[in-house]
């Protein structure tokens, strides 16, 4: 997979970029260095500044990165030209909009616009600047490649009230996509449904030139090519299935992970924190959209959201049995079927309990501290909004029903799978682990810790004081600000962001835990 780093301080940019670019098999990556980024000048000439932003991007790139000719990044500028406002010689905003939006409002653009006539349409328009590695650069005589594309449109008539999508947040309530009324549609942008955003989507054409480009110079591919890895699979020897296992709250999907995990060795891997994933890089820690209302939202609208993350995890871990808790709809578990290479054949387990026993055990594990029967009912009736109860119906299914004791639920599940599993030594498939790498270090640090979290200074100190290593609060806190991990639950408090592990951290920590105790 070729990374292509996106150099921008917008988490909304970048989600739109990933959300670009989804059809080719590419990573959209994040700067990475603290030294990598570029100075933008507010100046009025578009030229001028895209042509200072990337000759500086690209020099502290050559200075921050390794082998930084093998490797490809890219800047992006939005501008907008409000027709009746500009003249030939001037745009207006132009490439200030950002700034423009900042010094405005409606009612003042409003008036601006009926003391010019009225006449408001505008154009909205992408430029995108790709930096290409040495090869590409002295083939083409050219150190980076430009791609443009625009919309025209209008700004509306009134201002609407409506929040920002949490799925697509570049469809939001606070950028110029708010007033911007594409041509041929009668609302604001951010308030058509994805699939009418994206045929007047202003930074769509210049994306696609640029990844057609690099796919006709051979350096990425479509997504749909690694499909041809599938007709080797009949072939292979029987592995070890890859267990989905869904169900409602507290029927004993994590009960039966641990178990699965002890006994067989099997790496367990939580789907929520992968939507607490893809939440976070949309929408930050503190964001006043609701994670409930994003996960609602993500399963109707894009249910492969949280399976396409959980598959490019899985690419990173090696050929290794799974099991997999925490699916919600029926169209996650066949997209994750569909797309996975491994050898692993997917198996989905459905663990139910009735809802008297369920309740039971919520009131009784009282996480959070604040169980009640309301709260659980309200839980449950979500996760059916999100097609659980769809995906528990499922005729590919094997149920496990969880109403007894630990014995009797362990004893039903190896009814089923035991003789499958006994030669189970996923173990041998770990790559060797370095106990002073800082992630592998922040995990066994915060194994075992189950407080509210701590912060990027606690957790240096906790590294310190239970494996005896120094490791620098800065770069403890450079680790956490570089990109959101699958790894960590995010809390913030009275401003600060505190980190404890989350159910696929844990297990992560207790991998490394087993290698070290099984190397030395």
């Amino acid at each position: 997979m070729v990374e292509l780093t996106f150099i921008t301080s917008s988490k909304i940019k970048r989600a739109h970029a990933e959300y670009l670019c989804r059809e080719y098999d590419v990573k959209v990556g994040r700067q990475r260095h603290y030294g990598v980024g570029y100075a933008e000048p507010r100046i009025q000439d578009r030229e001028e500044l895209l042509e200072q932003s990337i000759q500086d991007a690209m020099q502290r790139w050559r200075k921050n990165v390794s082998n930084p000719d093998e490797k490809f990044f890219f800047i992006e500028d939005t501008s907008v030209i409000v027709h009746c406002l500009s003249a030939p010689d001037r745009e207006v905003p132009g490439v200030d909009v950002k700034y423009w939006m900042q010094e405005n409002d409606f009612a003042s653009i409003d008036r601006q616009l009926k003391a010019a006539g009225n006449d408001r349409r505008v154009t909205v328009r992408s430029d995108l600047l790709l930096t290409l590695s040495k090869r590409l650069a002295e083939k083409l005589g050219k150190p980076y490649v430009r791609f443009t594309s625009q919309v025209q449109g209008h700004i509306t008539e009134r201002e609407y009230q409506f929040d920002t999508n949490p799925l697509y947040p570049w469809l939001d309530n606070k950028t110029f996509n708010k007033w911007f009324v594409p041509e041929g549609s009668d609302r604001p942008i951010s308030m058509l449904s994805i699939e009418d955003a994206d045929r007047f989507d202003f930074r769509a054409g210049a994306f696609n030139q640029m990844l057609a480009f690099l796919e006709q110079h051979g350096e990425i591919k479509r997504r749909g090519d690694a499909e041809i890895a599938r007709m080797f699979q009949a072939s292979l020897p029987i592995f070890p299935p890859l267990f989905v296992v869904c169900g409602p709250t507290c029927a004993g999907k994590t009960t039966l992970a641990e178990f699965v995990t002890q006994k067989y060795g099997y790496y367990h891997i939580e789907a929520s924190d992968f939507m607490h994933l893809a939440y976070y890089e949309r929408h930050g820690a503190d964001s006043p959209v609701g994670i409930a209302d994003f996960a609602l939202k993500a399963l109707k609208e894009r249910p492969s959201i949280v399976a396409e993350k959980i598959l490019e995890f899985i690419a990173g871990l090696g050929d290794i049995p799974i099991i997999l808790t925490g699916f919600r709809a029926r169209e996650e578990f066949d997209y994750f079927k569909d797309k996975y290479n491994g050898r692993h054949r997917p198996e989905l387990i459905v663990v139910d309990a009735d809802e008297i026993t369920r309740l039971q055990r919520y009131l009784d594990r009282n996480r959070g501290g604040n169980a009640s029967k309301e709260r659980f009912l309200y839980e449950n009736q979500l996760q059916d909004q999100m097609g659980l109860d769809v995906l528990m119906r499922s005729g590919d299914a094997i149920t496990i029903v969880n109403e007894g004791n630990f014995c009797e639920f362990y004893s039903a599940f190896d009814a089923g799978f035991s003789e499958r599993l006994d030669n189970c030594h996923p173990l041998d498939c770990m790559e060797h682990i370095e106990p002073s790498r800082l992630e592998d270090a922040i995990l066994l640090a915060l194994e075992g810790e189950d407080n509210a979290g701590y912060t990027s200074a606690g957790i240096a100190k906790l590294i310190k004081e239970k494996l005896g290593v120094s490791k620098s609060k800065n770069n403890v806190s450079r680790y956490f600000n570089q990109r959101y991990h699958s790894y960590y639950e995010v809390q913030v408090i009275d401003g600060v962001k505190r980190f404890r592990l989350s159910q696929t951290g844990r297990m992560q920590a207790m991998w490394l835990r087993r290698k070290l105790a099984s190397s030395g």
